[in-house]
């Protein structure tokens, strides 16, 4: 199951995109495997986001370059998200040294 919080600040698109995002980073959909389908998704959170908000998270992650789409196959993974940085980056903040 996708937890989405509708009351979040953060859009359920991007809430989507990341839960996939991660599932992708643990292995659970390794590179080369279709994602799940449209209605797969709608199913998995529980019928809370709609079809266009599951097609803003899929074009996410084709942004990102972490998946592709395949006329009438399916999305599939083509790259592991990057690892997730600090909020002041890779370095962490230093301005304070």
């Amino acid at each position: 199951m996708i937890e989405i919080d509708r009351e979040s600040i953060t859009p359920m698109y991007l809430q989507l995109a990341s839960a996939l995002r991660e599932r992708i980073r643990r292995g659970e959909i390794p590179i080369g495997r279709r994602i799940p389908s449209h209605y797969e998704l709608e199913q998995e959170t529980g019928g809370v986001v709609s079809r266009r908000t599951i097609k803003s998270a899929i074009e996410t992650l084709q942004a990102e370059g972490v998946v592709r789409g395949v006329q009438g196959k399916g999305v599939f993974v083509i790259a592991k998200p990057d690892a997730p940085q600090p909020p002041d980056g890779p370095e962490g903040d230093r301005s304070a040294e």
